[in-house]
């Protein structure tokens, strides 16, 4: 049998003897601890692919990102580039209604003035309109007095014993503007010619103001329909 006569033979033999050692180890460090390099060369193995995988989703998200804002970019730019041209159709539908309504008041005419109670007797034309403001012209601004020369129709008018105007403006849809230049030129004809005058607004529609002023009685609403008659309930 092996005698060690102290700790100096003890680990000297065991260097000798490389089982004697590895024995030993396996007594004091016990098995899990013995694992313990082999399990965690195996976390580092499973942490590195985890970092390597969160390496390419990050650059993958990166890549993803930057494609995200040139899509939005360009969606932007589609956008904006979209809605010019809808403006421009919606200024051209918008020219193209000006002169639709103004033909169809014009040819309603006839019917406008029996609503108000009137004979139609004929459309002023503009050189009239401009002689009977003549001597008004040091002091109302030219203006005013040129929306009135360019009205979109006034009409002369009977009740069987005396003259009366019909100032007309018309518009698809009929708002404040409408209204106000239409009782401002009824106000010019009963000042220049002395008459009475009523105010009309031919359209398809109306905003809120100009239904406030169809329900107050200042001035009298022709409907009109899209294809330029009037309209019948």
């Amino acid at each position: 049998m092996t005698s060690f006569n102290s700790q100096e033979d003890f680990l000297r033999a065991l260097e000798e003897n490389p089982t004697w050692k590895e024995a030993v180890r396996a007594i004091i460090l016990g098995e899990e601890l013995l694992r313990l390099p082999v399990e965690f060369r195996a976390f580092v193995a499973r942490v590195s692919s985890f970092i390597d995988q969160s390496e390419a989703f990050i650059s993958e998200q990166r890549q993803f990102n930057a494609d995200q804002r040139q899509f939005n970019a360009d969606q932007r730019q589609f956008n904006e580039g979209f809605m010019r041209r809808l403006g421009r159709i919606e200024g051209d539908i918008g020219t193209l209604r000006g002169p639709f309504a103004e033909n169809a008041a014009e040819r309603n005419a006839v019917a406008i003035a029996a609503e108000l109670g009137l004979e139609y007797v004929r459309a002023v034309p503009q050189q009239e309109l401009v002689r009977m403001s003549q001597s008004s012209r040091d002091r109302i601004p030219l203006n005013q007095l040129r929306s009135f020369w360019t009205a979109d129709l006034i009409m002369e008018a009977s009740d069987g014993s005396s003259t009366h105007y019909i100032a007309v403006e018309t518009s698809f849809t009929a708002d404040q503007r409408d209204t106000d230049r239409v009782l401002r030129n009824v106000q010019f004809l009963t000042e220049f010619t002395g008459q009475a005058a009523q105010a009309v607004i031919a359209s398809v529609r109306n905003d809120r103001y100009v239904d406030s002023q169809i329900e107050s009685g200042a001035v009298y609403w022709f409907p009109l329909k899209d294809h330029g008659g009037p309209v019948l309930e």
